[in-house]
């Protein structure tokens, strides 16, 4: 009986790596998310120039 005592204690004390696992993998999911969505809330609002086009050719004026 002790001996069986002694192993439950020794298995309490021992870290659970499976759970840390999933509750690390879980936290840095949900941080990331939180970053991804302040960065999108957050940044300055870009001003709307007419066209997002960049070629010589192209004019968005007088059509």
């Amino acid at each position: 009986m002790v001996s069986l005592n002694r192993d439950t204690r020794t298995a309490r004390k021992r870290p659970n790596l499976e759970r840390q696992a999933i509750f690390f993998t879980i936290a840095l999911y949900l941080f990331i998310c939180a970053a991804l969505l302040a960065v999108h809330y957050l940044q300055p609002e870009m001003k709307e120039v007419g066209t997002s086009s960049t070629s010589p050719g192209h004019s968005s004026q007088g059509q």
